[in-house]
């Protein structure tokens, strides 16, 4: 409408979360090396302690195959097994080595054990909880909660500096905007994680409820369970992977372009309220 203008109290508030969501922006940029190490810790630890991994001498599953135990296929399947060399101290919430804990797989075979014992009486026992699976997946959980927020605040810093529409020079207009689609799309891949592990409680809970259900399959439906945490370890790796993948990206990408948002017209910088 023409001749309207935001009233001084407005101005205020405006100035008021502009400078919230700058504080939340270089916070994010200042803690990007932190970030990446910690969320690199949670995917070491997490690969020491995925079931599947190839562990030689140092675990339960043993290479079969003609192709060396211990020789790494690639550096993102390395893993830093425990050594006298390493720091003790954790890096983030998680240390790289190895937490006290039973083995999973030994786990199960008592559990089988325990399942024959019973047969007779009808009856079977609990299922057993992946704990450390489960702690992982809540230390996953609030990682990606936070890191959505925060991306979600630098999205909002960007679109508080656009200037006002015009009809000529929106060139570094349009750089905000790209860089706002890819923030976006990083954030939805985080949302993701947390989509993903309701699916995996739904799962659990189905497959718990048809082994008390059918004790005469319990057997066979506690292994499927089994099987599914086992498989889940896999998805921990790629989404603690992936989150570092994510502040690297987004840092880079800030990086790179962050004279086109703070000032996309290249004078002295003034947002926009209207």
């Amino acid at each position: 409408m023409a001749g309207v203008s935001p009233t001084d109290e407005t101005k205020s508030m405006f100035e008021v979360v502009n400078d919230e969501l700058t504080s939340n922006l270089q916070s994010f940029m200042d803690s990007l090396p932190s970030l990446a190490e910690r969320y690199g810790s949670y995917l070491e630890t997490t690969k020491s302690l995925n079931p599947k991994s190839r562990k030689g001498d140092h675990g339960v599953c043993a290479c079969e195959s003609n192709l060396d135990a211990n020789k790494v296929l690639s550096p993102l399947l390395k893993r830093r097994l425990p050594t006298d060399e390493q720091p003790s101290t954790p890096v983030g919430k998680l240390t790289v080595q190895v937490p006290e804990g039973e083995d999973m797989l030994e786990v199960e075979l008592r559990f089988y054990a325990k399942l024959e014992e019973m047969k007779p009486s009808g009856t079977v026992p609990d299922l057993p909880d992946d704990e450390m699976l489960l702690k992982n997946l809540n230390y996953l959980t609030c990682e990606a909660y936070e890191l959505r927020i925060i991306l979600s605040g630098v999205c909002d810093w960007i679109e508080m500096q656009m200037p006002a529409i015009k009809s000529e020079d929106n060139r570094g207009v349009e750089v905000q905007e790209a860089v706002i689609r890819h923030l976006v799309h990083m954030r939805g891949a985080v949302q993701a994680i947390n989509e993903r592990q309701r699916a995996y409680t739904d799962k659990v809970a189905d497959y718990a409820t048809k082994y008390y259900k059918n004790p005469a399959a319990g057997r066979q439906w506690a292994r499927a369970l089994f099987l599914w945490n086992h498989d889940y370890w896999d998805q921990l790796e790629r989404d603690w992977r992936e989150l570092r993948q994510i502040v690297l990206l987004a840092g880079r990408r800030l990086s790179l372009n962050m004279e086109k948002l703070t000032r996309p017209r290249g004078n002295t910088h003034h947002y926009s309220y209207m």
